[in-house]
């Protein structure tokens, strides 16, 4: 998995990118993840000033998340719960998928002619 940081308004450092690949690492083991672009950001003048937002390559739609709260762990961690939770979702749809249980699929509004 080949990872892309964007980090600004925060020192780029190795414990911050460790923490970050570690985490997708834990993530890749629910669901194959190509790649994943991060981006860790601080702005001063807005309350929280903390965002992370993550975007991961998958097979099917990408998964993304995006957080604020007023530490970068603090951000960085609801987007992994709500990356997680995506996955664990799409996971349990194809395993349902596989072992032939109907799903049950939303009307659209529109009539079938």
């Amino acid at each position: 998995m080949t990872i892309q940081f964007r980090i600004r308004g925060m020192k780029d450092e190795d414990g911050l990118r460790r923490q970050v690949q570690a985490d997708l690492e834990t993530l890749n083991r629910l669901l194959a993840v190509a790649s994943a672009q991060v981006g860790l950001q601080h702005e001063r003048e807005v309350t929280p000033a903390f965002q992370a937002v993550a975007m991961l390559a998958v097979s099917g739609p990408d998964i993304h998340a995006a957080a604020r709260d007023h530490t970068w762990p603090a951000a960085w961690q609801k987007v992994v719960a709500r990356l997680r939770e995506q996955m664990e979702q799409r996971r349990s749809r194809q395993t349902a998928r596989q072992k032939g249980e109907p799903h049950l699929h939303r009307p659209t509004g529109r009539r079938a002619k």
